[in-house]
This record gives structure tokens, C-alpha cells and sequence, in this order.
């Protein structure tokens, strides 16, 4: 592996405000692979893909690995530069691939795999834009009527005229919104910033929040579904490309955030330096099911797994597809309820009163 070649300040910097996106590494992998497969040479391909990039952080990329290659060096060590946006494991598969001769392979299974995980990554923030769109709008009304409407039409009622309790509830949540409003809009801010950063610094808040993503119901098995696909998919690509397991199972640590998943894959990597079997350091773990551990158990047995495990990675996302769906389906009624309690307390705190009143005034 090649020392990483530091960026300048100015590089960094240009990098970082014109950063390329996912789908632009995709782009840049099926071209080159095409090129490839056209025996074009890689110096030529890079330059041609580089004329008609129109991105430009990813124009600027290409010409830099274009100074690499031509000062003779091999693309996958010009690409650890920008370890930043290629991720390791896919340089070390490029890097692979270079030493085997099956570069455009590579290339066009790299920019598959990107263009499927692009696709659940939108398929998930799918399904969690319109439950967050309803609930932020709703919150955002519920903030207007204690705020502005519900002061005004309470001076409507006589001193004397006793509130239902519903009606005192919402009084209440009115004074103290109007009360403490900066406080709490303070608060709405602060505690998810505070939260982000306490996530990432604090070790043992990310193990509990990590672990109750994995046990949350439908969510948990969304995450573990979603894992047991990445790390077949990935499994099976390093193993095609010939990568010993202990570089494979590295990779696949860095590149996992949960850490649960990313201790399990480090103690497995630990077991294989002491010569077990993967299988005997994988038995009776939760966050893998059976039959991914018997596809693991054959491997170490016939030496020949990597098709099987890509078609395991295919069953997780297709299972994956359908639980976002089924998700998607769900979430749907339950806002509808959410939104129909909200109008109806706040109608009920208003009328109910409006109706004592008017009782009261026909009876006088």
C-alpha cells in the first residue's frame, strides 16, 4: 500500500467546497471500465474521461491522478490522496485488479454496487422524508395556534366560565410557549447538535445507541438486514479479487459504522491471526443470521464462495426493498392518526368551551 500523498491547504480546501458526489464516482468508474474494455490505455482513458468530467472537484481528481500515472505511478496508489472520497476498500480492489488484469471487471462491479447503494440511500430517505415533512409542519402549526390563535380566542370567554380540562392543557402550553419560547426553541436546536457530537466523541453513548438501533423494532432489522447485505457484497468482491480474508475483513471494519458490526468483524480478523476458523469466530453471533454463516462454513471448506455470497448480497437487498416498502406503507396511517389527534385537541379545546358558553347564554 502507498504512503497517502498529503493535500496542500489550498487542495484541501478546494476539495472540501467542491466535493463530488457518489453518483460521480459511479460515472467515473463505469467510463474508465468501458475504456478499459476497449483496450484504451489508462493514461488515455483518464484523459479522456477528464475532457468531458463536467464536475469540477471530480475534474480536478482526474487531472492530479493524470500527473501521478504519467510520473509512473499505478492509478490505485494516485487514488489514496483522495482516501477522503475513494474509499480504502476501493483502492485495494482497484489495486487488486491492477495485479490480476481485470481491471474493467472491477470497475463495472464498483460502479454496480454504487449505483445500488445509492438507490437504497434514496429509497430510505424516501421513506423518512414524508414522516419528517408531516411531523415538522405539524409542530410548526401547533407552535402558530398556542402562540397567536389560542390567546386571542380565549379572551372571547368570560373570567367566570369554568374550561373543560383539555382546554386548560392547551392554555397552559400556551402560556409557557410564550413564556419560555426562546429557551425552547434553544433547546430544539441545541439537543440534536449536542447529541451529533456527544454520538461521535463519547464511545460508550455510540455502543447504546448503536445496540438500539439493532434492537429498535422494524428499524433493528432494517439495520441488520442492511449490514448482512454490505458485508456479503463486499465479502464476495474481495474474495474474487484474490485479497487474503485478513485485508478483506480490515476493509470491511473500516468501511462499517455500527459498532457492533465493526467489533465483530475486528474480533473475527483477531480469531483468523490465531488460526480458528471464521465460521467457529461467527457461531451464535446475533448480528448474523445461520445461513450466511453456513455459505462462510462452505467457503473455508471448497475455497470457491464468492458467487454464492453475491447472490446472498442480492436476497438482503431484495428484502431490504421490500421491508422499506412495507415501512413506507406503514408510517402512512400512522401520521394520519398523529394529525388527526393534534386537529382534534386543538378543535376540542376551542369548541368545547365555544359550546359551554353558547349553552349557557340560550338557557339564560
Amino acid at each position: 500500500m502507498k504512503k497517502k500523498q498529503n493535500k496542500s491547504f489550498l487542495e484541501d480546501l478546494y476539495m472540501k467546497l467542491n466535493k463530488p458526489k457518489t453518483e460521480n464516482k459511479a460515472i467515473f468508474f463505469r467510463l474508465l471500465a468501458v475504456t478499459q474494455k476497449a483496450w484504451l490505455g489508462i493514461k488515455d482513458a483518464l484523459s479522456t474521461i477528464e475532457k468531458a468530467e463536467p464536475h469540477p472537484g471530480m475534474k480536478k481528481i482526474l487531472q492530479d491522478v493524470i500527473e501521478q500515472v504519467n510520473e509512473w505511478v499505478s492509478m490505485s496508489d494516485a487514488l489514496w490522496k483522495y482516501d477522503d472520497f475513494f474509499t480504502p476498500a476501493e483502492i485495494e480492489l482497484i489495486r487488486s485488479a491492477e495485479q490480476m488484469g481485470r481491471l474493467p471487471d472491477t470497475l463495472e462491479s464498483m460502479a454496480k454496487e454504487l449505483e445500488r447503494f445509492e438507490m437504497i440511500k434514496k429509497k430510505l430517505k424516501s421513506a423518512m422524508m414524508y414522516p419528517a415533512v408531516v411531523i415538522t409542519v405539524s409542530i410548526l402549526a401547533v407552535i402558530i395556534l398556542l402562540w397567536k390563535v389560542i390567546p386571542t380566542i380565549i379572551q372571547i370567554f368570560p373570567p367566570g366560565l369554568e374550561l373543560p380540562l383539555i382546554t386548560q392543557r392547551v392554555v397552559a402550553a400556551s402560556h409557557y410557549l410564550q413564556n419560555n419560547y426562546a429557551t425552547i426553541f434553544f433547546v430544539l436546536f441545541a439537543v440534536p447538535v449536542a447529541f451529533s457530537i456527544i454520538y461521535k466523541k463519547i464511545l460508550s453513548v455510540k455502543i447504546i445507541v448503536d445496540k438500539f438501533m439493532l434492537k429498535a423494532p422494524v428499524v433493528g432489522w432494517l439495520v441488520k438486514t442492511f449490514y448482512r447485505y454490505r458485508f456479503s457484497k463486499l465479502l464476495g468482491d474481495f474474495y474474487e479479487s484474490w485479497l487474503s480474508p485478513l485485508v478483506a475483513l480490515d476493509q470491511i471494519a473500516h468501511i462499517f459504522q455500527n459498532y457492533h458490526y465493526r467489533k465483530k468483524i475486528e474480533d473475527v480478523k483477531k480469531d483468523l491471526e490465531v488460526w480458528l476458523e471464521m465460521t467457529e469466530s461467527f457461531e451464535w453471533s446475533w448480528l448474523f443470521n445461520p445461513i450466511l454463516i453456513q455459505i462462510i462454513w462452505i467457503w473455508e471448506k471448497s475455497g470457491n464462495v464468492w458467487e454464492v455470497l453475491k447472490q446472498m448480497a442480492d436476497f438482503y437487498r431484495e428484502e431490504l426493498d421490500a421491508k422499506l416498502e412495507g415501512l413506507t406503507k406503514m408510517i402512512e396511517p400512522l401520521l394520519m392518526v398523529f394529525v388527526a389527534w393534534i386537529i382534534g385537541t386543538i378543535v376540542a379545546s376551542i369548541f368545547l368551551p365555544m359550546a359551554t358558553l353558547i349553552g349557557s347564554l340560550s338557557w339564560g
